[in-house]
Protein backbone atom coordinates (compact mmCIF):
# COMPACT_ATOMS: atom_id res chain seq x y z
CA UNK A 1 0.00 0.00 0.00
CA UNK A 2 1.23 3.41 -0.27
CA UNK A 3 2.14 5.81 2.16
CA UNK A 4 -0.89 8.17 1.18
CA UNK A 5 -3.43 5.78 2.25
CA UNK A 6 -1.69 4.88 5.93
CA UNK A 7 -1.33 9.02 6.00
CA UNK A 8 -5.18 9.39 5.21
CA UNK A 9 -6.18 6.44 7.66
CA UNK A 10 -3.96 8.07 10.46
CA UNK A 11 -5.30 11.43 9.80
CA UNK A 12 -8.48 9.89 9.90
CA UNK A 13 -8.20 7.46 13.21
CA UNK A 14 -6.84 10.87 14.53
CA UNK A 15 -10.04 12.59 13.87
CA UNK A 16 -12.43 10.47 14.88
CA UNK A 17 -10.06 10.31 18.74
CA UNK A 18 -10.12 13.64 18.84
CA UNK A 19 -14.11 13.89 18.34
CA UNK A 20 -14.51 10.84 20.83
CA UNK A 21 -13.03 12.69 23.88
CA UNK A 22 -14.57 15.28 23.01
CA UNK A 23 -18.08 14.10 23.25
CA UNK A 24 -17.15 11.88 26.15
CA UNK A 25 -15.37 15.35 28.20
CA UNK A 26 -18.56 17.28 26.92
CA UNK A 27 -21.13 14.48 28.37
CA UNK A 28 -19.84 13.91 31.83
CA UNK A 29 -21.66 15.51 33.82
CA UNK A 30 -21.23 16.55 37.48
CA UNK A 31 -22.73 14.65 40.55
CA UNK A 32 -26.26 16.78 42.24
CA UNK A 33 -27.03 16.92 45.78
CA UNK A 34 -29.70 14.58 46.42
CA UNK A 35 -30.75 11.29 44.88
CA UNK A 36 -32.55 10.03 42.09
CA UNK A 37 -32.48 11.69 39.13
CA UNK A 38 -32.29 15.30 39.33
CA UNK A 39 -34.43 16.50 36.51
CA UNK A 40 -37.12 14.10 37.84
CA UNK A 41 -37.06 15.28 41.38
CA UNK A 42 -37.01 19.23 40.55
CA UNK A 43 -40.09 18.61 37.94
CA UNK A 44 -41.95 16.70 40.90
CA UNK A 45 -40.76 19.91 43.13
CA UNK A 46 -42.09 22.47 40.69
CA UNK A 47 -45.18 20.20 39.48
CA UNK A 48 -46.47 19.77 43.12
CA UNK A 49 -45.40 24.27 43.74
CA UNK A 50 -43.48 23.06 47.07
CA UNK A 51 -42.08 25.42 49.31
CA UNK A 52 -38.65 25.75 49.76
CA UNK A 53 -39.03 23.81 53.38
CA UNK A 54 -41.13 21.38 51.81
CA UNK A 55 -38.35 20.63 48.87
CA UNK A 56 -35.75 20.63 51.46
CA UNK A 57 -37.47 17.68 53.08
CA UNK A 58 -38.41 16.28 49.87
CA UNK A 59 -34.60 16.26 48.25
CA UNK A 60 -33.38 14.83 51.30
CA UNK A 61 -35.90 11.73 51.70
CA UNK A 62 -34.68 11.29 47.78
CA UNK A 63 -31.36 11.33 48.78
CA UNK A 64 -31.96 8.54 51.27
CA UNK A 65 -34.42 6.91 48.93
CA UNK A 66 -31.36 6.85 45.94
CA UNK A 67 -28.84 5.23 48.38
CA UNK A 68 -31.35 2.43 49.67
CA UNK A 69 -32.39 1.78 45.93
CA UNK A 70 -28.61 1.54 45.01
CA UNK A 71 -28.10 -1.02 47.88
CA UNK A 72 -31.01 -3.25 46.77
CA UNK A 73 -29.76 -2.79 43.42
CA UNK A 74 -26.22 -4.10 44.11
CA UNK A 75 -27.78 -7.29 46.13
CA UNK A 76 -30.11 -8.10 42.71
CA UNK A 77 -27.33 -7.70 40.64
CA UNK A 78 -25.65 -10.28 42.42
CA UNK A 79 -28.39 -12.48 43.21
CA UNK A 80 -28.96 -12.81 39.52
CA UNK A 81 -25.12 -13.18 39.17
CA UNK A 82 -25.56 -15.97 41.33
CA UNK A 83 -28.25 -17.39 39.83
CA UNK A 84 -26.73 -17.36 36.14
CA UNK A 85 -23.47 -19.07 37.89
CA UNK A 86 -25.87 -22.09 38.41
CA UNK A 87 -25.54 -22.79 34.66
CA UNK A 88 -21.61 -23.39 34.92
CA UNK A 89 -22.22 -25.99 37.61
CA UNK A 90 -23.07 -29.44 36.49
CA UNK A 91 -25.82 -30.00 38.58
CA UNK A 92 -28.24 -27.73 40.97
CA UNK A 93 -31.44 -28.72 42.67
CA UNK A 94 -34.55 -27.38 42.01
CA UNK A 95 -34.77 -26.26 45.30
CA UNK A 96 -31.21 -23.77 45.39
CA UNK A 97 -32.67 -22.39 42.09
CA UNK A 98 -36.30 -21.53 43.72
CA UNK A 99 -34.47 -20.27 46.71
CA UNK A 100 -32.59 -17.96 44.60
CA UNK A 101 -35.40 -16.91 42.38
CA UNK A 102 -37.35 -16.08 45.57
CA UNK A 103 -34.60 -14.16 47.17
CA UNK A 104 -34.40 -12.16 43.52
CA UNK A 105 -38.10 -11.99 43.74
CA UNK A 106 -37.90 -10.29 47.76
CA UNK A 107 -35.55 -8.39 46.57
CA UNK A 108 -37.57 -6.67 43.76
CA UNK A 109 -40.83 -6.80 46.23
CA UNK A 110 -38.72 -4.43 48.48
CA UNK A 111 -37.83 -2.09 45.77
CA UNK A 112 -40.85 -1.49 45.29
CA UNK A 113 -42.12 -0.96 48.85
CA UNK A 114 -39.22 1.58 49.69
CA UNK A 115 -40.16 3.17 46.45
CA UNK A 116 -44.12 3.26 47.58
CA UNK A 117 -43.16 4.63 51.22
CA UNK A 118 -41.00 7.56 49.62
CA UNK A 119 -43.79 8.68 47.63
CA UNK A 120 -46.54 8.45 50.50
CA UNK A 121 -44.01 10.63 52.30
CA UNK A 122 -43.92 13.35 49.59
CA UNK A 123 -47.94 12.70 49.52
CA UNK A 124 -47.79 13.52 53.50
CA UNK A 125 -45.70 16.86 53.15
CA UNK A 126 -48.08 18.27 50.50
CA UNK A 127 -50.94 20.10 51.15
CA UNK A 128 -54.14 20.11 50.24
CA UNK A 129 -53.85 22.08 46.97
CA UNK A 130 -50.44 20.23 46.43
CA UNK A 131 -52.33 16.70 46.77
CA UNK A 132 -54.84 17.47 44.03
CA UNK A 133 -51.65 17.64 41.22
CA UNK A 134 -50.25 14.31 42.98
CA UNK A 135 -52.03 12.28 40.98
CA UNK A 136 -50.12 13.23 37.60
CA UNK A 137 -46.80 12.95 39.82
CA UNK A 138 -47.74 9.30 40.40
CA UNK A 139 -49.09 9.22 36.92
CA UNK A 140 -45.52 10.15 35.41
CA UNK A 141 -43.62 7.63 38.06
CA UNK A 142 -45.99 4.85 37.03
CA UNK A 143 -44.19 5.47 33.37
CA UNK A 144 -40.70 5.80 34.56
CA UNK A 145 -41.31 2.15 36.85
CA UNK A 146 -42.74 0.28 34.32
CA UNK A 147 -40.66 1.33 31.52
CA UNK A 148 -37.51 0.09 34.19
CA UNK A 149 -36.53 3.33 35.84
CA UNK A 150 -36.20 5.62 32.57
CA UNK A 151 -32.04 4.95 32.85
CA UNK A 152 -31.89 1.82 30.59
CA UNK A 153 -30.74 2.70 27.30
CA UNK A 154 -33.16 1.86 24.13
CA UNK A 155 -33.26 -1.73 22.82
CA UNK A 156 -30.91 -2.05 19.64
CA UNK A 157 -32.58 -1.73 16.56
CA UNK A 158 -32.85 -4.56 13.87
CA UNK A 159 -30.57 -4.25 11.14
Amino acid sequence: MSNKVYKIGFISLLVLNILLTLVIWRGAKPPFEGGGNANFKNRISKNLGLTDEQEKIYFASAMVHQQEMSALQQDQRKLVKEYFDFLKLPEVSEQEKQEKLDAIAKTESRKAEITFKHFEELKELCNEEQQEAFGSIIKNLQQILLRGGGNNPPPPKDR
